[in-house]
């Protein structure tokens, strides 16, 4: 669906919920229609507003325009919950990601971009557990740990999963030649 669609689109869906034709080409709207149009409550268009994602063209009760809510491009942003549903983990440990510099901060509410999260959400299946980096080399977890902290594995900055898999599969392939020699 290309943007002029979009717009047309949803000027219909304007038009059915107020019952009488737009009078203007880009109408304000309320932040209750801004949320019936995207489909979302209207306490996430107000965090968007705060968020400054959303432009308030005034301090009017209408104080959206139309094509800036087409624009808004609400489905690119999430809040910490919802990072925390798609990588599998609490509000905390985003907030954890976040203090690493693994995700990006941008306002308090939905700060998270989804396409970072996503690409953090697909890094991560290549990041392994101190316990699961252990069984694969054959090693306990201390032994790991020594390796994180003397650099021959890098942590990726991730408490929940610190070692990078490929790096583990380095180390064994170092060590299956010296194996096959003994």
């Amino acid at each position: 669906m290309g943007d002029g669609e979009v717009v047309r689109e949803f000027r219909s869906r304007l038009t059915e919920l107020l019952g009488e034709p737009l009078m203007v080409e880009d109408p304000l709207v309320t932040t209750a229609q801004a949320a019936l149009l995207l489909e979302v409550p209207p306490q996430r268009v107000a965090g968007l507003i705060r968020a400054g994602h959303l432009p308030a063209r005034s301090r009017s009760h209408r104080r959206l325009l139309l094509s800036d809510v087409v624009r808004s491009g609400l489905d690119q942003w999430m809040s910490v919950a919802e990072a925390g549903a798609v990588l599998g983990l609490g509000q905390t440990g985003v907030r954890r990601l976040i203090t690493a510099g693994l995700l990006t901060a941008h306002g308090k509410e939905l700060p998270l971009r989804r396409d970072d999260v996503d690409v953090l959400a697909r890094l991560r299946q290549g990041w392994l557990t101190v316990s699961s980096a252990a069984t694969a080399l054959g090693v306990d977890i201390d032994e790991v740990q020594r390796m994180l902290r003397t650099g021959q594995l890098t942590h990726t900055c991730d408490v929940a999963r610190p070692v990078y898999r490929h790096e583990v599969m380095a180390v064994l392939a170092t060590r299956l030649p010296a194996a096959m020699e003994a």
